[in-house]
């Protein structure tokens, strides 16, 4: 049987103890009460000897039965009447199936537990009649400033049977915060294992996990470690497919929170993006005057060379270079899918190299490469 309990009327953090103090579940058992764990509202609890402790910014005392021999005044701290050896098993088990059943005591039954006028007769303890004087009240007393507005009983329970606890100093509040996280996917590259790289304010140290998709749906898991700039860099391992590829980039706080950022780029490897075989070419010069109209052999010594390019594939440049590797100044005119190059300087006899290269925004190429000789002497 369990004597001198108390119910409380609010929840608090026990944050200092003095003495045993037993929270009592709704079967009977018993748990001893430490510092840091919660004491919802309605919870039952009791101290064999008598204890204290803090909770709430608030002292609270349970003092043993043999403590409380009189009945309470009118005014004191709210009491519980508790049944001894000779108390009324009737009147008790009747209060305990009314609480099983979700009732307020304070509605259901005529007098409170604590307060009450005397037995008649003068008999009994708090107004309870047959209580024995070893049966008596448990006792909160408070102090400091406190208005309670609600003077009832709540009588619900937590039907797993286990009541929350909380850690010692916790004040109910969390970080649910995610972390801020973003990543950078290189767009119109033709390096199938880019660098990516990101940004987060997760704590220095933290390992960020990135999800690269590539462009025929292969995964691979890559890991990168917050530096104290708050940045993260890896390399991709396994060379992606050409096309677009998504990266999904996550991290995790101490506290349990993650946050990601996703951003797609993409793959070219190819220069000639419609497939249709032309890319860039060296055509012909002004005034071949060869043995043929394209050897590329001429007297004329300002000579325009002229090509073509598949302007959709990129742009083109055009490089002249001497017998002596010594590049030749000039400048190029792109008209359609055209271009010329034509030289600053009057050019001496001897043999040249042109190479026109085509560059795409992935940075591939495609080149054509011309020797061109420029001969002014009659051949003895």
């Amino acid at each position: 049987m369990i004597t001198n309990a108390v119910t409380l009327e609010q929840g608090v953090t026990v944050t200092q103890l003095k003495g045993q103090i037993y929270l009592v579940a709704a079967d009977g058992s018993r748990k001893l009460l430490a510092e840091g764990d919660v004491l919802p509202k309605g919870a039952v609890i009791m101290s064999p000897d008598g204890a204290s402790f803090m909770g709430g910014g608030q002292s609270f005392t349970v003092q043993p039965a043999s403590e409380q021999s009189e009945p309470a005044e009118e005014g004191d701290a709210p009491q519980l009447a508790q049944n001894g050896a000779a108390g009324t098993p009737d009147d008790i088990s009747a209060l305990q199936q009314a609480i099983l059943g979700g009732a307020d005591p304070t509605q259901a039954f005529e007098a409170s537990a604590a307060g009450g006028a005397p037995a008649a007769g003068g008999g009994g303890i708090g107004g309870v009649a047959g209580a024995s004087g070893n049966g008596g009240f448990v006792t909160i007393d408070r102090t400091g400033s406190e208005t309670i507005a609600e003077a009832t009983f709540d009588t619900t329970y937590n039907a797993n049977g286990e009541l929350p606890l909380g850690a010692a100093g916790e004040d109910g509040v969390f970080d649910l915060t995610p972390p801020t996280i973003s990543v950078v996917a290189p767009d119109n590259t033709n390096d199938t294992t880019p660098t990516l790289t990101g940004t987060t304010d997760a704590p220095v140290g933290s390992t960020v996990t990135l999800l690269v998709t590539d462009a025929n749906g292969n995964q691979q898991t890559l890991a990168a470690i917050v530096t104290p700039t708050g940045t993260f860099t890896v390399d991709v391992v396994t060379p992606l497919a050409e096309g677009s590829y998504t990266v999904t980039a996550t991290v995790t706080d101490p506290a349990g929170n993650s946050g990601s950022a996703t951003d797609s780029g993409s793959v070219d490897t190819t220069i000639d993006q419609n497939d249709d075989g032309v890319t860039v070419t060296i055509d012909s010069m002004t005034d071949d005057t060869g043995s043929s109209a394209t050897d590329f052999i001429s007297n004329d010594t300002n000579p325009v060379i002229n090509g073509s390019f598949d302007a959709t594939d990129g742009t083109v440049t055009v490089v002249v270079t001497d017998s002596n590797g010594n590049s030749v100044a000039g400048t190029v005119t792109v008209t359609g899918n055209g271009w010329a190059f034509t030289p600053a300087a009057t050019l001496v006899d001897g043999s040249y190299t042109v190479v026109a290269t085509i560059t795409d925004v992935a940075g591939n190429t495609a080149t054509d490469t011309q020797v061109m000789v420029i001969d002014t002497t009659i051949d003895q």
